[in-house]
């Protein structure tokens, strides 16, 4: 940071725009491993950012900026709303979720501290900004009857079946994010084990170990039908007939077919919806949270630990057995 001494003695600090230091803060956020996704998000948000204080006259030096524009940028997003820009517009989509606004809020958030960091400016003033609220929602997942519905739907004769039925099962069995799973190379998996070695986020590898059942299904799958579906020297574990890695999308498009086929109309079925499943049953099953944080590839424990709440079944077996009425009428039987 280079600092340039007033008449008072008084370090003042070089005044840089907005616009500037956006095309410095990627080149940072590579060199730290962030991936791509989370890199475009970031320059999606701070782009947002400009365009609003551009449009309301309010844009400054960055060391000039401060809560008084971040709120109102805030209250604009809280108001925008979702893809005014689209054709699907017109179908009466509604406003920024309160999510989407909590996450763009964090990522102006930590661009002011990476600003700070690097001696742009002084010091930071957006690091009492609260985030905004966000509703407390039950975590969705699936039930042990679905999941066997689903399962059984799939034809496990064929190549592309025999395919898809592990990725469901592993999904189940794992709990790990569809993007890892999709990028899972034969060399990462010990079948004689059960561990496959996957790539998070932040670039950051961890063992993931599966279950027995899992692990005979997979050997099932790469000697009897892997071959048919891609050239021998195709190095993923899940690949397409030109050897790449089966895309996130013909897994989305499989699980709607395949909601159909169960006949489960209605029920929302996506990848990460398994993950959820997988996170609320082996802490229903008394697992370590430790261990799930580490299986599930958590940077923080917190993040885990909203995965311990009962499901309604469970309130219900709960009651049943706390309930004041309940105890009293037996007791005055």
């Amino acid at each position: 940071m280079t600092k340039i001494k007033s008449n008072q003695n008084t370090p003042i600090f070089p005044q840089y725009s907005l616009e500037e230091l956006i095309n410095d803060y990627p080149l940072d956020l590579e060199a730290a491993n962030r991936s791509p996704k989370t890199i475009s998000a970031y320059t999606y948000t701070l782009n947002r950012l400009i365009s609003f204080l551009k449009s309301q006259k309010l844009m400054k030096p960055v060391d000039k900026l401060g809560t008084k524009e971040i709120m109102a940028f805030i209250r604009h997003l809280q108001n925008s709303k979702k893809w005014p820009n689209s054709l699907q517009y017109r179908k009466g989509y509604g406003r920024l979720s309160p999510f989407t606004v909590q996450r763009y809020v964090r990522d102006v958030k930590a661009f002011w501290s990476w600003l700070a960091c690097q001696g742009y400016i002084e010091s930071n003033p957006l690091v009492k900004l609260p985030l905004p609220k966000v509703p407390q929602y039950i975590i969705r997942t699936l039930t042990n009857d679905q999941v066997r519905r689903l399962l059984s739907s799939v034809d496990r004769s064929t190549a592309p079946g025999a395919k898809y039925y592990c990725v469901l099962l592993l999904l189940m069995d794992t709990g790990m994010r569809i993007s890892e799973l999709v990028n899972i190379r034969m060399s990462d998996l010990d079948a004689k084990i059960g561990l496959i070695t996957v790539l998070g986020k932040g670039q950051k590898e961890r063992v993931v170990p599966f279950s027995r059942w899992t692990r005979k299904e997979l050997i099932r799958y790469i000697s009897n039908y892997r071959a048919q579906l891609c050239p021998e020297n195709s190095p993923y574990l899940f690949p397409t007939d030109n050897g790449e890695h089966i895309s996130v999308n013909s897994i989305q498009q499989f699980m709607r077919r395949l909601v159909k086929k169960a006949g489960l109309n209605g029920m929302r079925c996506f990848p990460h919806i398994f993950r959820h499943t997988f996170a609320t049953q082996a802490i229903a099953n008394e697992a370590n949270v430790f261990a799930l944080k580490a299986i599930m590839g958590h940077a923080s424990l917190q993040t885990t630990m909203k995965y311990i709440h009962l499901q309604t079944g469970d309130l219900k077996h709960q009651h049943d057995r706390f309930s004041p009425v309940e105890n009293l009428m037996k007791t005055k039987s």
